[in-house]
């Protein structure tokens, strides 16, 4: 029995080769047309030669041409505004302009040699006669530009696939950004917070002071007023006017404040003329106005009138003291409201607030640490900002008590906020006669680790200086120290103008 035998590779010849090479074997086929090249009056026509940088395809550009290369390599790059970004790198067997040759579209990316590039480049005409004479190789011509199709198929696919995987990440990445300026946000208002409440602890003293001296006046007018109203009540009959006693109540409600000089004086007339009275009833006398203290003569100079003068005396005197009370009571209100403006929260959103308010409520609460100091003021027309009024009490107690430690308690301070319509801002500078900043910490005053206090150094800023410009750069302002023309350092700051 006779053994079957395999056909052999020559029982079946092909122009590129063995049949069993893929229809897409690019170095096939380039070696086959390097083959037939020299043989071929249409491929030697057909054949280019490209510099190394020499434009092959410009974008945009119509293209009617079709080029395979068979040597070196050619860039893909795609334009932009200020350069070429390149997309991809083609070498022997590939094809450039292939869609822009079918489909008469602009040319979508510049082809430009990387090397210097030997290959064929068709026309339209060119291209269907080589189709016909070469019917072997056409076939693998249609194989590899379906290879070379599905290859940037799939090369978009799987940048489709990457570019949606990136999206999946910047998304994440988004996400945690957002979670992160979400913590650094709270990290930030409870810095500001902390160096609020340490700022509110150190004005305590100053404070208590500020409270302390109207409500030891309030004490006081009541324990005089408990003690002496029951006994104007029992006393008031036997005047022979019962009306003056309403009379220099409300007389001494309406006192207004002598110079204490002229005060003096008056005592020292009435001494000589009544030297039978007492101090004290001296003392209020000399408060009274004449055209008051007249109708006090007929009851001066008698014993028996003396209970009356005293009375009378008295009824003015409790005009004062409830004065004093109503005087007391609005100062502590005053400086309650103040102190609850200066230390409330912000919300979520920003108000708008008139700057000089702020600095008046902040001159208000520190006001102990003013008193050796004295404080000029330029503040005539409103400064509305669209703000956290908070955070910017906070600045203004920073840089004034910074101020008040560099001057040791004792110059001159000023402090002016004017609008600056041109450029739709506030400028506030708040100046002081201290010993000024050094210019070789000017840069630095304003940075979180920077501080002399702690390190001995022999100017007094350093307290809350970073979260204050952290706090206006929040508020899209600026904030910069200079040295003042006179003496000391000054402070500018600028916001914008509420709209």
């Amino acid at each position: 029995m006779s053994e079957r035998k395999k056909p052999s590779k020559e029982q079946r010849p092909n122009v590129i080769g063995a049949s069993a090479r893929p229809m897409y074997d690019k170095s096939t086929f380039v070696s086959t047309i390097k083959d037939e090249i020299p043989n071929s009056l249409l491929l030697k026509s057909l054949k280019k030669d490209y510099k190394e940088g020499e434009v092959m395809l410009r974008e945009k550009e119509i293209n009617d041409k079709l080029y395979i290369i068979l040597e070196g390599y050619v860039a893909q790059v795609k334009q932009d505004e200020d350069s070429g970004t390149q997309i991809g790198l083609h070498g022997p067997g590939d094809f450039i302009g292939l869609l822009s040759f079918q489909t008469g579209e602009p040319v979508f990316t510049t082809a430009k040699a990387s090397t210097h590039v030997s290959g064929l480049c068709f026309d339209h005409h060119s291209f269907e006669v080589f189709m016909n004479e070469y019917p072997q190789i056409s076939k693998i011509l249609q194989g590899l530009i379906f290879s070379n199709l599905a290859d940037r198929y799939r090369k978009v696919v799987m940048l489709h696939v990457e570019v949606a995987n990136l999206s999946r990440q910047l998304e994440e990445e988004r996400n945690h950004l957002k979670q992160t300026i979400k913590e650094l946000e709270r990290t930030r208002n409870a810095l500001i917070s902390q160096e609020k409440m340490a700022t509110l602890g150190e004005l305590t003293a100053g404070l208590a002071h500020e409270i302390n001296n109207p409500a030891s006046a309030l004490l006081r007018s009541v324990e005089y007023l408990s003690e002496n109203l029951p006994a104007m009540a029992e006393n008031a009959s036997a005047l022979p006017d019962t009306g003056l006693v309403r009379f220099f109540f409300e007389t001494g409600f309406k006192r207004e404040f002598a110079d204490t000089t002229v005060q003096r004086q008056r005592m020292k007339e009435l001494n000589a003329s009544y030297p039978e009275l007492s101090r004290s009833m001296l003392r209020t006398m000399a408060e009274m106005e004449p055209g008051v203290f007249e109708k006090l003569t007929s009851f001066i100079g008698s014993s028996k009138n003396q209970p009356l003068l005293q009375l009378l005396i008295d009824a003015y005197q409790s005009g004062v003291f409830l004065n004093s009370i109503k005087l007391s009571t609005a100062r502590i209100e005053y400086l309650v409201k103040s102190l609850k403006s200066y230390s409330r929260q912000g919300g979520k959103d920003p108000e708008v607030s008139d700057v000089r308010q702020g600095i008046m409520e902040t001159l208000q609460i520190i006001g102990n640490r003013l008193k050796d100091i004295k404080v000029e003021t330029e503040m005539e027309e409103a400064c509305p900002v669209n703000c956290f009024v908070g955070e910017l009490n906070q600045v203004w107690t920073n840089i004034i008590i910074n101020a008040c430690d560099a001057m040791d308690d004792k110059g001159k301070l000023v402090v002016s906020c004017k609008p600056d319509k041109e450029s739709s801002r506030v400028i506030i500078t708040i100046a002081d006669t201290g010993p000024g900043v050094p210019d070789k910490i000017k840069q630095k005053i304003f940075d979180s680790s920077f501080t002399t206090k702690t390190a001995g150094g022999d100017f007094g800023l350093g307290i809350g200086l970073a979260i204050t410009k952290n706090v206006i750069e929040k508020h899209h302002g600026t904030i910069e120290v200079k040295d003042h023309p006179q003496t000391g350092a000054l402070f500018i700051i600028t916001l914008p103008l509420a709209s």
